[in-house]
């Protein structure tokens, strides 16, 4: 048993590993919390799922534009410094956001303005958190860092919403903003602390030309079949279940149930809570082929949703929302696992703005077209028919990488 546990934790056998692992922990908790102090400001003023995806397609264009850029820089310096620029900028944006709120009368277009230098820094940030995360470990110990790294990003999900509602409920969004602001300064402390470990490159040149160095990166994720198989997965996950689990949930909860600003902080830690012991179990099986464990997630998943729209009280559509949330982790975590232990270090950056292309841009972007979707259905209805079409696209798109492996 002492085997089995000690395998399972092994990256905590490094001092790099350990030491970030826990400052983000703190971190991940002020950024989920000030993602829901935000949408509750929105929610409040605007009241759609529209206007909340309007704000998210705000930060996610600035993204969409720099990030594979940011994935060329992170192939070419040192991940650790471009973090430690990136947090800066982060902790400072939010520090200002919370005197906003606090001190002046919050209007859409200040957090339209925020959200794009989000987007602006996320671009840099999402990049090279990928690529440090896997230079804190040896390679043996790549597949375990990831799965324990995620345990930290849900327990941060799952928290954020509780402090948020705890600082909404007692001073309002600022103090949450201000608390996100604070929660940078461990992370930064540490990033300027630490040791990564050199990058095993087949080859040591990067295209000196930007474009020519992402077409090489785009060439090989495509050229390889099970990269791009795993690639349009990940796509077709966001492209139709981020929106709907981030933007027609919170609307749709929130509206049906008439919460309050702290009732809607504790709601919402069920599908954090949920994410959180998917990342748990997937660290305890550690499966050979992450893959396969898509053959019953994507299908309980798609049965969660549909089942959440005929939940009539509060506490049923947490439970399921709980079990949704672990379920959508083992939609998502495979595929981007997979991608990082088959990469070719190589390209790991480039990879890496991909992967954050797709949860940066992507899905925000297309919570915009979703959540006007539906405002016009209906949200019971937006979430059974994208659910569906979510299903049988991925049915189609097993059976086409089953047939082109034949």
């Amino acid at each position: 048993m002492w085997n089995f546990i000690k395998n399972r934790l092994s990256p905590f056998q490094h001092v790099a590993f350990r030491r970030f692992f826990f400052v983000q922990a703190v971190s991940q908790v002020g950024t989920w919390s000030h993602d829901l102090a935000r949408a509750w400001i929105v929610l409040e003023i605007m009241g759609t799922a529209s206007a909340l995806g309007s704000l998210m397609l705000a930060s996610a264009i600035p993204t969409f534009l720099l990030i594979l850029h940011g994935g060329v820089l992170v192939d070419r310096i040192d991940a650790k410094k471009v973090m430690i620029g990136t947090k800066a900028i982060l902790a400072v944006s939010a520090l200002i956001l919370s005197f906003v709120v606090e001190f002046a009368h919050i209007q859409m277009w200040h957090l339209f303005v925020f959200g794009i230098i989000e987007g602006l820094v996320l671009a840099f940030d999402s990049p090279a958190y990928q690529t440090l995360t896997v230079r804190l470990v040896p390679r043996q110990d790549f597949q375990q860092a990831m799965a324990i790294n995620s345990t930290n990003f849900h327990t941060g999900r799952m928290l954020g919403p509780a402090v948020a509602g705890l600082l909404m409920a007692w001073h309002g969004p600022s103090a949450v903003f201000l608390f996100d602001a604070l929660s940078y300064i461990g992370l930064i402390f540490v990033l300027g602390k630490i040791d990564l470990r050199a990058a095993q490159r087949t080859s040591t040149e990067i295209p000196k030309k930007q474009l020519h160095a992402l077409y090489e990166g785009l060439k090989y994720m495509f050229t390889n079949s099970r990269m791009r198989y795993m690639l349009l997965q990940l796509l077709l996950t966001i492209t139709m279940m981020f929106p709907v689990l981030i933007v027609v949930f919170r609307t749709y909860i929130k509206e049906k149930f008439s919460l309050d600003a702290d009732s809607f902080g504790y709601v919402f830690a069920f599908p954090a809570l949920g994410a959180m012991l998917g990342a748990l179990v997937f660290t305890g099986l550690k499966p050979q082929n992450p893959m396969r464990v898509l053959v019953v997630s994507v299908p309980t998943m798609v049965g969660l949703l549909i089942g959440l729209t005929y939940a009539d009280d509060i506490m049923t559509a947490s439970i399921i929302m709980g079990f949704s949330g672990l379920f959508s982790y083992l939609n998502f975590a495979p595929v981007t696992m997979s991608m990082h232990l088959d990469v070719v270090e190589d390209y790991r950056g480039r990879m890496g703005s991909l992967i954050g292309m797709c949860f940066l841009s992507i899905g925000p972007i297309m919570s915009f077209p979703i959540g006007a979707y539906s405002d016009h259905v209906g949200y019971e209805e937006a979430i059974r028919s994208i659910s569906l079409l979510y299903f049988s696209a991925s049915l189609l798109l097993a059976v086409f990488r089953l047939r082109n492996r034949g």
